[in-house]
């Protein structure tokens, strides 16, 4: 099984390595299906090793993320077309997003989030829905409620450039920003309501609120489209970095009560790590993103952001919920996590589906 990634895990037969395997964001898929693949007799490689190699084997198979450099020399060398996915939203992977059905209609399966599915019905692809795969369902202890904080916020500052000072980067971040604006026009998918704008308008506001507490990458740094005061108003909340993993983060929001969760974007089925992490963490989740989301997780785990619709009547809101009330949503979160509901987001069970695609793909 060739791995397609442009993730630079991605590289080398790193993304196996079973130090990723608590990583977090889709890092686990990685290293557990390799695993299992192996325990069926099936050996793994990312894409560059595979290329590098003297002597193929006689049947390969390709799980590709999105589209890389690589993909069209594995499938121009017969590799065959077994899985496409992607973990982004449209927002993130335009491009893919954009032109998936050229990209991923040419793969016998596709693991994508639900609103991806019209834009492959007219291929000949089978469809499977994408559920975020989460590497544990065993929660962190409770924290006694009246010794956390009120509020945090875990996101970088993805605005900031990340070679301001470098001209050539600025050229090719705006040359691709107008293509995407061009594209923009003619496909509602890269229209989708962008919640990373809402991210920075609730540090504005509860900056200027007790309790709050910001961390993340690049809030040291200028907030491009806002002004002076947006910045000030993140120093004052900022916490720093946290350590890379998922258990960190958990542990860190854990000493908080609520936790502002917005994705990227509003787009069915785009549901991640984020909410997960909040039940993890036993910590509550005020949520903003899949217009679908309670197909997906009971409306009773997570304060849903859209009915209350200001950070005005949340501050209210959150500043009137009292423990016992508090400690249902987390009970219920937790109730979740052990329910049958959260196999489908458990690792092991996309794993356990690719693996059988792949012995099937393989034999044939």
């Amino acid at each position: 099984m060739v791995v397609d990634l442009s993730h630079p895990t991605g590289r080398e037969n790193r993304c196996f390595d079973p130090i990723y395997e608590n990583f977090g964001f889709g890092h686990t898929l990685y290293v557990r299906l390799a695993r299992e693949l192996r325990r069926r007799g099936i050996e793994s490689a990312t894409a560059d090793v595979y290329l590098g190699l003297a002597t193929v084997p006689d049947q390969a198979a390709v799980l590709t993320g999105e589209f890389t450099p690589q993909t069209d020399t594995l499938l121009q060398r017969g590799v065959q077309p077994a899985f496409c996915h992607s973990l982004e939203s449209p927002l993130v992977a335009k491009k893919f997003y954009h032109f998936m059905a050229r990209y991923a209609g040419r793969f016998r399966h596709n693991f994508q989030f639900r609103g991806s599915a019209e834009r492959l019905r007219g291929t000949s692809t089978t469809i499977h829905t994408l559920y975020f795969p989460m590497e544990t369902r065993v929660p962190l202890p409770v924290y006694p409620w009246r010794q956390r904080e009120r509020l945090v916020l875990v996101n970088g500052n993805k605005r900031a450039l990340s070679n301001p000072g470098n001209p050539k980067a600025v050229v090719r971040t705006v040359g691709r920003q107008i293509r995407f604006r061009l594209w923009a026009l003619f496909d509602p998918w890269l229209r989708s309501r962008e919640l990373y704008v809402d991210r920075i308008f609730a540090i504005q506001y509860f900056s200027q609120q007790p309790g709050f507490a910001l961390y993340g990458p690049g809030w040291d740094q200028r907030i491009p489209g806002f002004g002076v005061e947006t910045k000030t108003a993140a120093r004052s909340a900022y916490r720093g970095l946290i350590p890379p993993g998922a258990r960190p983060k958990r542990e860190v929001i854990s000493r908080f009560k609520f936790v502002l969760c917005f994705e990227n974007c509003v787009f069915p089925g785009y549901v991640t790590e984020k909410v997960f992490d909040c039940f993890l963490a036993g910590s509550v989740p005020v949520y903003w993103g899949a217009p679908d989301i309670t197909d997906y997780i009971p409306r009773e785990t997570f304060i849903d952001y859209r009915e209350l619709g200001s950070f005005g009547e949340l501050d209210r809101f959150l500043r009137n919920l009292t423990e016992p009330e508090g400690l249902r949503y987390v009970q219920a979160a937790r109730e979740f996590l052990s329910s049958a509901a959260y196999e489908k987001f458990y690792v092991d069970t996309i794993v356990r589906e690719m693996s059988d695609l792949a012995e099937m793909i393989l034999a044939q």
